[in-house]
């Protein structure tokens, strides 16, 4: 697919046209809304006006080029740029409480679902689709898993189904769910949006839904980080699962690798070593304040890539299909997503204390 220049913008105008009207209108509706003391948020409004569009009407072929392109490129833009909004430490910080978690979940779901597979005599294949795609990072984590273990089509278009389902439920449900538990602590709150939701434009929804609703920068943060923490065990899991289902043939385990690696991740890391590094030098100095400015923008400009991304989750999520998936993989993903949300949960209130003291 081409996204260079002028071509780009020809073939992509209808869907970059209805993609920001939906952005404008979401922000314009929100600021109307609580004029009169009536809370509800820019991105929110993003996700469900898109779901609203996608279902509706009939113009997902035209927007398509567009959607793929808010997802893969505009969003993974956003979520790099939300680097500049913490320091090395506060991002070690979270990665050191969240990974001992995110393994604990790979381990536990894994265990669950090949249990539940066995039981209802579902093809394995599709547990691992659906144990890669709750527990790593959604859709992504499908394909690159599909790839290698040589998924049907159907079996494929299952998982990415009961992965997307459940993330669309947990992006409007669990930031209420995560302020309820996690009031006291908006990085917790934001580790458990990281490692409880699936899909990285889901927890990025998820995560600007909590900031604005409960007014947490440090959420949307550590959410990210956490997230980004899940995505990168792609690098480990990817060359097992090769090993365990292709020990006998040829796969080319560098290249999935290198085809399916979030390298959105290293930007991620290197714009917070930039900014730590910034605050460092410009302490002390005059240019400090350009300095808050430049920071300002490039939040405020990751926040609007991200709202993007939303609209376009929206629009192409379609309620009516993921329904008709049949109720055992639709019981799969229930408990995955349960099992990873309750773990995490767990370990984030009585665990991490006991960490701490």
């Amino acid at each position: 697919m081409d996204y260079d220049g002028l071509y780009f913008l020809r073939k992509n105008i209808f869907g970059i046209f209805i993609v920001s009207l939906v952005v404008f209108m979401s922000t314009y509706i929100s600021k109307v809304l609580s004029a009169i003391n009536l809370q509800i948020f820019s991105a929110f409004l993003c996700v469900f006006i898109g779901l609203f569009l996608g279902n509706i009407f009939s113009f997902q072929e035209k927007i398509a080029p567009f959607i793929d392109f808010s997802l893969k490129k505009l969003l993974r833009v956003g979520i790099a740029f939300l680097g500049l909004s913490l320091s090395l430490s506060e991002l070690l910080s979270y990665g050191s409480t969240a990974i001992l978690l995110v393994i604990i979940n790979i381990v536990i779901a894994f265990l669950l679902i090949t249990f539940l597979c066995k039981l209802f005599k579902i093809p394995s294949k599709l547990g691992y689709l659906i144990t890669m795609g709750t527990c790593i990072c959604g859709v992504t984590a499908v394909i690159a898993t599909s790839s290698i273990i040589k998924s049907d089509k159907n079996e494929t278009s299952y998982a990415v189904g009961v992965v997307t389902l459940f993330g669309i439920i947990a992006v409007f449900a669990y930031p209420y769910l995560a302020n309820h538990f996690f009031h006291a602590s908006s990085d917790l709150a934001g580790i458990f949006l990281g490692t409880a939701i699936h899909d990285t434009a889901q927890v990025s929804a998820a995560g600007v839904i909590y900031s604005e609703l409960f007014n947490s920068e440090e959420a949307l943060n550590s959410a990210m980080t956490t997230k980004l923490l899940r995505n990168s065990f792609l690098v480990v899991l990817i060359p097992l699962i090769a090993f365990l289902y292709n020990k006998d043939e040829n796969i080319n385990v560098k290249k999935s690798v290198k085809d399916f690696f979030p390298f959105f991740v290293l930007a991620f890391i290197i714009l917070a070593l930039f900014r730590t590094i910034g605050d460092y030098i410009l302490i002390d100095n005059n240019i400090v304040i350009y300095w808050k400015e430049f920071l300002a923008l490039s939040k405020q400009l990751s926040v609007y890539l991200i709202l993007f991304a939303m609209v376009a989750l929206g629009l192409q999520t379609n309620i009516k299909s993921m329904f008709s998936l049949g109720i055992k993989p639709l019981l799969i993903g229930f408990v995955a997503s349960t099992s990873v949300g309750v773990l995490s949960v767990w370990y984030l209130l009585f665990f991490v204390p006991m960490m701490i003291d």
